[in-house]
């Protein structure tokens, strides 16, 4: 497990990189829930740059599914804010909690609305997301409009709309 001056190690770098043989190699030798500086994990690094293979092989060794990294993101938060939606739905399928929240409140769900992906904002709205304010103060919704992403301001009204109809 040496880590660089950063605090990743061999193992991090090939789960960012996409190196399945080599994360199959390193992964019987590391521990799989170490963090960088950043708190990151190699599943976290993997989830970001959308590998679904290595995101998949790391949690059948052992990744830790909703570790936070020192700002709190989660796997499942930064494959939402990147747009991958097939790693969002192994996340999901391997018990990803959907609505855990980062340091500032925010969920999956906030980040995908704020980067404009509605696809993966109906995603998680059916997976049961929860769509009302968080402990940042704003809404998906509120972060969609800020940030003027039109379709995940649509998907998310008629979500809410929806929902209280079958409420009432």
């Amino acid at each position: 497990n040496f880590q660089s001056s950063n605090g990743g190690t061999a193992l991090m770098y090939a789960a960012q990189q996409g190196h399945e043989r080599l994360v199959e190699l390193l992964i019987r030798r590391a521990d799989v829930n170490l963090q960088n500086s950043n708190g990151s994990t190699a599943l976290m690094l993997a989830a970001l740059q959308g590998h679904e293979r290595v995101v998949d092989l790391l949690i059948q060794c052992g990744a830790e599914i909703n570790k936070q990294s020192s700002e709190g993101p989660t796997a499942l938060m930064l494959a939402a804010q990147e747009g991958h939606e097939r790693v969002i739905e192994l996340l999901l399928q391997r018990g990803a909690e959907i609505n855990m929240q980062n340091s500032g409140g925010g969920t999956a769900l906030m980040r995908a609305a704020s980067q404009g992906h509605a696809a993966i904002v109906l995603r998680l709205l059916r997976a049961g997301a929860d769509a009302g304010r968080s402990a940042s103060g704003k809404t998906a919704l509120q972060w969609a409009e800020e940030k003027g992403n039109a379709e995940c301001v649509r998907t998310l009204e008629e979500h809410t709309s929806t929902t209280a109809e079958a409420e009432g």
